[in-house]
């Protein structure tokens, strides 16, 4: 069975109507939601803008504690920078006092240094026998002690060894000389540097005294050692004329 023509033609029409009207509710009710959620948009906005200036003020007074303590902080760095600064203010004049008391002590060594080297350079002794009779014959290499110091200026003549020691390297100038009274016996001698025979003198008498000198020139390093030294089986002798002598000094530092 078929519906006439007229029938499908109504129904047609029919379902049009019925879908428009639901198009217009359906955007109607579209249309009034979107309404009111504008309008409440808009309220919120409203309500928003009108709670702002609240909030900036409440912002800024939050602020202001931060801003008060860095102010603050800034105060106390610049009273730690004022208290630094005096301190190396006073630093710097307690440097400037030490560099003046060390340019003064430095003053003061270099004047000593140059008193002691003068000092070194001032060497010169002389001395003789101090007895009335004779020393010997003696059985050994004697070294002779002459303690009866005329002059030791820089004191490096020692009158208990009889030793000189040289304090500087230098040219010195050594001379001896040397007395025996009449009799059996022979009077002979040696200058030495440190172990080393330089120079010497020999002398035989039976009926009259016999002296005998001599002298050279040496040579010598710091601390060299010079002595006069009686031969083995020999003889010599004074008296308060001082004949036996033993004297040096320095020419020429080097």
């Amino acid at each position: 069975m078929g519906f006439p023509p007229v029938m499908l033609l109504m129904c047609l029409v029919v379902g049009l109507s019925t879908c428009r009207a639901e198009g217009e509710d359906n955007q109607i009710r579209v249309t009034e939601t979107t309404e009111e959620e504008q309008e409440n948009h808009l309220t919120e906005t409203v309500a928003e803008d009108t709670e702002t200036p609240d909030q900036d003020l409440q912002t800024v007074k939050g602020c202001e504690p931060s801003i008060y303590m860095v102010l603050k902080e800034l105060g106390a760095l610049q009273e730690r920078q004022k208290a630094t600064v005096s301190a190396l203010e006073e630093t710097n004049r307690k440097l400037e006092a030490s560099e003046k008391k060390i340019d003064v002590l430095n003053s003061s060594l270099t004047e000593m240094r140059r008193t002691y080297e003068g000092k070194q350079h001032q060497v010169a002794f002389s001395a003789a026998l101090p007895t009335t009779a004779t020393i010997g014959p003696v059985n050994v290499l004697y070294p002779l002690v002459y303690k009866h110091v005329l002059s030791n200026i820089g004191g490096h003549y020692s009158p208990v060894t009889g030793y000189f020691t040289a304090p500087v390297r230098g040219i010195y100038y050594f001379s001896f000389s040397s007395f025996c009274w009449p009799g059996d016996g022979t009077s002979g001698g040696s200058l030495y540097r440190n172990e080393n025979q330089v120079v010497s003198w020999y002398g035989y008498t039976k009926t009259a005294p016999v002296s005998g000198s001599n002298s050279a020139i040496l040579l010598l390093q710091a601390g060299d050692m010079v002595n006069v030294r009686l031969w083995n089986g020999r003889k010599i002798s004074d008296n308060g004329n001082k004949y036996s002598t033993f004297s040096g000094f320095l020419l020429s530092p080097m």
